[in-house]
């Protein structure tokens, strides 16, 4: 059995998001809901493992996820979504399988009409990309740095998430309105 290196990076990432999130869950209100997202993420991690690619015309294709693997990560974001108080962005999901979409987790424009939101805005950004960079630049190798790259990520994308909601609430305000 032979998975692509991409497939074993995706598998170490799922399995370091697991440990992050069973860490996190320990007193957590939502402890059934992170539990439920360990027990996918398992399910991902040991799908990537086990799952061969696919082969089309005698070459190997390594930028697809196994079908298990990505109705495990989908499940994890249906749950965050689902659940918003276990406080778990969805989109932390994408980082699990970046090694083989090779693309960079997106994020909304806010489009925030404070300044003071706009600097909040742009200093997440340079945070998230360079938290996402030190996750790629990180050896699979290295458990703990991509267990610490990941928790710091989570909590990132839940600090965007509150300047996202912020910057609702201000765009809406009638003296912010064109």
């Amino acid at each position: 059995m032979t998975t692509t290196p991409a497939a074993r990076d995706a598998a170490t990432r799922a399995r370091a998001l697991a440990y992050v999130l069973l860490s996190r869950a320990a007193l957590h209100t939502a402890q059934d809901v992170l539990m439920q997202m360990v027990e996918h993420l398992d399910t991902a991690a040991h799908a990537f493992e086990t799952e061969e690619p696919p082969v089309m015309d005698g070459v190997t294709v390594t930028n697809t996820t196994p079908i298990d693997a990505g109705m495990a990560i989908v499940q994890c974001m249906a749950l965050a979504v689902d659940n918003p108080a276990a406080r778990i962005p969805d989109e932390v999901f994408y980082y699990v399988t970046a090694p083989i979409s090779r693309r960079a987790v997106e994020l909304p424009q806010l489009n925030p009409m404070s300044t003071q939101l706009a600097r909040q805005e742009g200093r997440l950004r340079t945070q998230i990309a360079l938290a996402a960079h030190d996750l790629d630049a990180s050896s699979p190798a290295d458990e703990t740095t991509r267990i610490a790259h990941l928790a710091v990520l989570v909590d990132l994308h839940r600090t965007f998430a509150r300047v996202a909601a912020a910057v609702a609430v201000d765009n809406a305000r009638p003296c912010n309105s064109l």
